[in-house]
């Protein structure tokens, strides 16, 4: 039996967002690692491995939709999910992304996405 713990990357401006989702995922087992920016995100893409990334879609220095794709550039088999508010973006928005979440869902919806991303047993 190992203890390895999945690591995220949670990229969101909004702070109390950002606290809340992390303290949650790390209750569930994760290992998270947050940032505030997109440029931020990516320096960490550079120096570390994470087995997710969350990126909110409103950042102030491009949308998720750009982030991912600047991270889909230099690590093409990043497992992404894309936060938005909206419940619909357009195709082209959703290219480089692996799933697209609404924020307000479920807590438990998010946790067997990234479970099914990295596939997971269920409980976990």
């Amino acid at each position: 039996m190992t203890n390895y713990s999945p690591t995220i990357l949670y990229i969101d401006d909004e702070s109390d967002q950002r606290i809340f989702l992390a303290a949650l995922l790390e209750y569930r087992g994760f290992h998270v690692t947050t940032a505030r920016r997109a440029l931020d995100g990516l320096e960490l893409i550079l120096t570390e491995q994470f087995d997710v990334v969350i990126v909110d879609y409103e950042l102030p220095d491009m949308t998720g939709a750009q982030l991912a794709q600047e991270i889909r550039a230099f690590e093409p088999s990043a497992r992404i999910i894309l936060f938005s508010g909206r419940t619909h973006l357009p195709a082209g928005e959703l290219t480089y992304v692996d799933v697209h979440i609404v924020q307000g869902s479920l807590i438990d919806d998010i946790f067997e996405t990234i479970r099914g991303l990295l596939e997971l047993p269920a409980g976990r």
